[in-house]
């Protein structure tokens, strides 16, 4: 239909040279699509570089033990782990004592990107953090070969993922899956799982492994959650016991759910250096995604940063895809972030400065008996100094007379 839009002329048509409105002609279609239909030229797909992308998202070596650790503590419901590090540098060996994987369980663990749920596990009640299944690719960030063994039961499988095997057996029909390589060897004989990598491209220190999985592997030091040990090279790693070392328990109660944790203050023995391996953990289903938080501490002019550690749990947190960061842009961080806040204001600020007022208090006690005592001595030997002095002047006096005495009668005599 087309519409027509009557003009007005004035009295001195045709005479009046003044462009008049125009004529409009009604669009034929809506500025809204009416319909949509699967485009056939295009489609969405993923390249196998984003496989070793993904993969390398570790720049810290440490970090994939502690991945793995948490993973056998959590998923595996593991009760032992043991990693082996050769000396010569040729292999990496992690083996796990758990529930093991069924063939379903291992499609899963290699489909990544696939969110997996939250909860507790089956037998010893362990928390679950929601997963992406990103973490098990990991293995690229330390080598090129992985040798992967799981059993369960009476079901027992090893498989091999190289990055050869990504290059030359990726899917070319659908552009998202490559095939590993199966392997025929011996059954493990127990439950849980056995990772070998070879090829290696970064060189990994037992020591820092070792420290990595104090500092940021808190299933360590968890109790109630059925036994769980680790050992690096044979030897077990424990977190220490500090003796000396006073215990700030935090127990808060938000809106979105409780904050828990332990916050310790070191004795002055064990103060660091520094600050850099200070501060407290911040975890979610007691997996650690941040360090060395101080909660607005460090603003204060204070001594005593150093002997701050401990960690913190609030499993209301949004966690990132990457799992080493929060969402710090929600309102459960801004409430878990204020409730911290003001527990370390109240309570640790609190303490450290009524320990430094003790200590310093101790401090001046200590040096006035210390000058004190330097008074005595000195006073005692400039006592024993003036006594002689005082002596030896009347000795002398007493023979100067008796000199004198002795002349005069010389002197009457003669």
């Amino acid at each position: 239909m087309i519409t027509v839009t009557a003009l007005h002329y004035s009295a001195d048509f045709p005479y009046d040279n003044r462009p008049g409105p125009v004529a409009t002609r009604r669009q034929l279609h809506s500025a809204r699509a009416v319909h949509s239909i699967i485009d056939e030229d295009l489609r969405v797909s993923t390249h196998k570089s984003i496989i070793k992308t993904l993969g390398r998202q570790y720049t810290d070596a440490a970090q994939f033990f502690v991945e793995l650790v948490v993973n056998s503590w959590m998923w595996g419901e593991a009760t032992k782990v043991e990693v082996k590090i050769a000396d010569s540098g040729s292999q990496i060996e992690y083996e796990e004592w758990g529930r093991g994987m069924d063939l379903d369980g291992l499609r899963d663990f290699l489909t990544k990107g696939k969110t997996t749920g939250e909860g507790f596990s089956p037998k010893y009640k362990r928390p679950i953090r929601e997963s992406y299944g990103m973490g098990s690719l990991a293995w690229l960030t330390l080598g090129r070969e992985l040798e992967l063994q799981v059993h369960k039961e009476r079901f027992d499988r090893t498989i091999m993922l190289t990055e050869n095997l990504i290059d030359r057996h990726w899917a070319p029909t659908d552009q998202s899956t490559w095939k590993p390589l199966r392997v025929i060897q011996a059954p493990l004989d127990h439950d849980g799982l056995r990772i070998k990598i070879r090829s290696l491209t970064k060189k990994t220190d037992p020591g820092e492994v070792r420290r990595a999985l104090l500092a940021r592997a808190n299933v360590l030091a968890l109790r109630g959650y059925g036994p769980f040990e680790v050992f690096v090279n044979g030897e077990a790693v424990k977190p220490e016991e500090l003796r000396g070392a006073t215990l700030l328990p935090v127990n808060i109660a938000t809106e979105y759910g409780k904050i828990t944790g332990e916050v310790l203050i070191l004795p002055i023995s064990k103060t660091r250096a520094g600050i850099s391996e200070a501060g407290m953990s911040v975890q979610q289903k007691h997996i650690t995604c941040l360090q060395h938080q101080f909660f607005g501490l460090d603003q204060y002019r204070i001594h005593g940063l150093s002997r701050i550690q401990g960690w913190v749990n609030a499993d209301f947190l949004r966690r990132l895809p990457g799992g080493n960061e929060f969402e710090r842009d929600s309102a459960q961080w801004r409430v878990f972030e204020k409730a911290m806040r003001g527990f370390v204001r109240n309570r640790v600020y609190k303490f450290l400065r009524q320990t430094a007022s003790r200590r310093e208090l101790r401090s001046i006690q200590y040096l006035n008996k210390e000058i004190a005592e330097r008074l005595r001595r000195s006073l005692r030997r400039n006592i024993e100094i003036l006594s002689r002095a005082i002596i030896k002047t009347k000795t002398s006096s007493k023979t100067s007379q008796a000199v004198h005495h002795v002349a005069k009668k010389e002197n009457e005599s003669g």
